[in-house]
């Protein structure tokens, strides 16, 4: 069954989704399991690994997601991986990262035998490694480039990449590493024909298999090396000696059936070479049958090639032509020309009626490939040249970027300076401004309650005034008046009606007399303890006068105006002032009301109207509003505003006092 991203949770024994990746990894390469399970168990690494927060921890998982991509042959599944590898590395901006991407991208190419690919990706990767003096990796990456070089038969360039990886990795003490390289070395050696050197170099190569615990059969590859080199000096008995030796391990079928299958043939076809006949022909189809079984073409090439040598040299020439045309045909569909120019040589002396044509095709491909060979060789090269180049380029334009960078940021430096001047300039002249305004404000005030307390003043002297008239003249009167009618009325009786008339007009006289002091009482406007409140409340009915709108004021009683600063009384004064005209000017309202409360040491303030309302996200604010918030923030008060679209406002005011 596939796992998708949904299989997420922890399992039930608890292991974590790391923990399941690592399990579905080690399953994927589990060899009791057919490819197909191994590939859904990869699969299932990969879901599960996509969905991993710990960006580190994930990429090194996509790494051996790769790997084993490469492994089991699937190329979709390596392509994603790669590419959520390469992309997570680059967001990290991880550079190692991004080299071990590419350096499996050329590994994936290698095996595919596309070089032009493979050798770009190991170059890119190996720049990356060095620039960040990665020496391991770097090394590999030489010696993948060279193993290149070595397929396309330039040995001389394959040897120079060998020895730089051989300088870099040699002081690492990396003896896997190391044993390839000194391997390349000796082929090359072998194949410029210096076989001495070859020997050395296979030699040098076996020691290092020693060296390593876990020799993972690097041993045998030596030993195979080695056997070659001496068959091609035609040491037949040297070089099988070194065949058997690899032949005695008996877990190298299990582990690495296709070196197996190379050894057997090798082995087989030295014996064929140094005369013997035992077993032979058993031998040659039992390495064809496992190379035919694994699907490796190449290898089913060389076994018939040499199955038909074997048939050729005990007369069956048309057996040996049989095998001979299959190879060739062969090696021909995969673009095999190493192994096809011995199958048309070989053709040529089996077949004499067609050799001309055989020989004529053989120099005819055999000049195309040393003109292909040349043309890759200068290609890497130019590859090579292009990218220190560009490197240099880079460099070049990374010094002029930081250049431009400098002189751009000391002008955005000079150009902020300036502005900061500017601007706290035009700070200083504000802030002079609100001193001044504050001092204004605070006159204003004074003014105001200068011209309050005279109002109060004169309201004083009336009452003084209407005290002594009632005190001195209608208390007098009416005490006189009530003694004279004592005297009339004494007895029950009235004794003097005409007198008794009189005292009536006389008490007339005395209600018109309370009438007219009522009345100057009520026109008097002004209140006996006029404060801060009835200034307000008289500035909101001035202006309901004026702008045709009712109101309430609802003060609280207890609110200690005479203990609050001026400043703060001026400010809610100014701000009461910016909510009335705002509400004349845009709300419609017909009712007001203003209140005021004190809680907490806080005094509260709140300014309703039943108009129009707005839309607090839609509409910018005016400029009475910033006023107000502006006197706000000066007394580290807060303001609050709510509006109902078509309905009402109300501003809420909190002022610590």
């Amino acid at each position: 069954m596939l796992l998708t991203a949904c299989n997420l949770k922890q399992d039930e024994s608890g292991n974590s989704n790391e923990i399941r990746v690592n399990l579905l990894l080690e399953d994927s390469k589990n060899n009791s399991f057919d490819v197909n399970k191994r590939r859904t168990k990869l699969l299932g690494a990969y879901n599960i690994n996509n969905s991993l927060s710990n960006g580190t921890l994930k990429k090194e998982l996509f790494l051996k997601i790769m790997d084993q991509a490469i492994n089991l042959k699937d190329s979709t599944l390596f392509k994603s991986a790669y590419n959520s590898g390469l992309s997570l590395s680059k967001k990290l901006n991880d550079t190692l990262g991004i080299g071990e991407s590419l350096s499996r991208f050329g590994n994936y190419y290698f095996l595919k035998e596309e070089f032009d690919s493979a050798y770009i990706a190991y170059n890119q990767a190996y720049k990356l490694f060095n620039k960040i003096k990665n020496n391991y990796n770097a090394g590999k990456m030489l010696y993948g480039m060279g193993a290149i070089k070595n397929n396309l038969r330039d040995y001389t360039g394959s040897e120079v990449l060998a020895f730089k990886a051989i300088e870099l990795l040699k002081p690492l003490k990396k003896n896997t590493s190391l044993l390839f390289c000194h391997n390349l070395l000796g082929i090359n050696f072998s194949n410029l024909k210096e076989y001495d050197k070859a020997i050395i170099y296979h030699k040098k190569a076996l020691e290092y298999a020693s060296k390593i615990k876990n020799e993972n059969l690097y041993r045998e590859i030596s030993l195979n090396s080695l056997g070659l080199v001496y068959r091609a000096t035609g040491n037949y008995k040297l070089s099988i000696d070194y065949f058997e030796k690899a032949l005695r391990n008996t877990s190298l079928r299990k582990n690495d059936t296709h070196l197996y299958s190379i050894v057997i043939d090798n082995l087989t076809y030295t014996r064929f070479l140094n005369g013997d006949t035992l077993q032979l022909e058993e031998n040659f189809n039992k390495s064809l049958r496992i190379r035919d079984s694994m699907h490796n073409v190449s290898g089913v090439v060389i076994s018939k090639l040499h199955l038909a040598e074997f048939y050729a040299s005990r007369g069956d020439s048309a057996k040996a032509l049989i095998y001979t045309k299959n190879a060739s045909n062969l090696a021909k569909s995969v673009d095999n020309h190493r192994d096809r120019l011995d199958a048309l040589k070989l053709l040529a002396k089996l077949d004499k009626k067609n050799a001309p044509a055989y020989l004529e095709e053989h120099i005819a491909l055999n000049d195309s490939l040393q003109a292909q060979e040349r043309a890759i060789r200068n290609k890497f090269t130019r590859i090579q040249y292009e990218t220190d180049e560009y490197i240099e380029e880079t460099k070049r334009l990374s010094q002029q970027n930081l250049f431009i960078s400098i002189i751009g940021g000391a002008l955005v430096l000079v150009f902020a300076l300036l502005y900061f001047i500017k601007r706290q300039k035009a700070r200083n002249k504000e802030l002079l401004l609100e001193s001044e305004q504050q001092k204004i404000n605070q006159e204003v005030y004074a003014l105001m309650l200068k011209q309050q307390s005279k109002l109060e003043e004169g309201r004083l002297q009336e009452r003084h005034r209407i005290s002594e008239e009632l005190h001195d003249g209608v208390l007098g009167k009416l005490f006189g008046t009530r003694v004279g009618l004592g005297y009339l009325t004494m007895g029950n009786t009235i004794s003097d009606p005409e007198e008794f008339k009189s005292y009536l007009h006389e008490i007339q006289q005395i209600e018109k007399e309370i009438r007219a002091i009522s009345h100057e009482l009520k026109h008097d406007i002004l209140i006996s303890k006029a404060d801060f409140a009835s200034i307000i409340e008289q500035y909101v009915s001035n202006q309901s006068s004026l702008n045709n709108f009712n109101y309430t004021f609802n003060n609280n009683a207890d609110l200690p105006w005479s203990a609050i600063e001026d400043e703060v009384k001026v400010s809610v004064y100014r701000i009461v002032q910016e909510g009335i005209q705002n509400i004349v000017k845009h709300a419609k309202a017909t009712t007001v009301a203003i209140s005021f409360n004190l809680t907490s040491e806080s005094l509260h303030l709140t300014i309703s109207d039943n108009g129009i309302g707005f839309d607090l996200k839609k509409n910018r604010k005016g400029i009475g509003l910033k006023n107000m918030e502006s006197r706000i923030s000066k007394l580290n008060g807060k303001i609050t505003i709510n509006s109902i679209k078509d309905e009402s406002t109300s501003i809420i005011i909190t002022i610590p006092v």
